[in-house]
């Protein structure tokens, strides 16, 4: 984490946990971690009832410009099992991504935890010339 967002060594983070749902139901378990001295007290936004990313872009004039993540097969935890309301060990798949602004400059290193069972994941990929 440190690394994706380019921190000095000891240099503190916040770290925001939300569960995202679809139809009422657990979908994600979604971990986020955002460098303070992008991010100034975000925590006295209201971070329940508005999209990070919007928050993000009106708030902090981060213009969100691309991500690069890493999409792999997992088994629940014990804690992410409960909380998605799945079977512990159930199929999951692990998201673990980086967020870049329009400045290049990593703004958000996030690992999702989705249930297997509710969720795909679509990829496009585009060849550059």
């Amino acid at each position: 984490m440190a690394q994706a967002l380019k921190l000095r060594e000891g240099e503190k983070v916040y770290c925001l946990k939300r569960l995202r749902y679809v139809d009422g139901e657990p979908v994600a378990v979604v971990t986020s971690y955002l460098p303070p001295a992008i991010f100034p007290e975000i925590q006295k936004q209201d971070l329940e009832d508005q999209s990070l990313y919007r928050i993000f872009e009106y708030v902090y004039k981060r213009r969100l410009r691309w991500a690069e993540e890493v999409i792999g097969a997992a088994t629940a935890s014990d804690e992410d099992a409960r909380v998605l309301q799945a079977a512990a060990g159930s199929a999951v798949l692990l998201i673990k991504e980086t967020t870049y602004d329009s400045r290049e400059t990593p703004i958000e290193y996030s690992v999702s935890v989705l249930r297997g069972d509710r969720y795909t994941a679509s990829v496009i990929s585009v060849r550059k010339e």
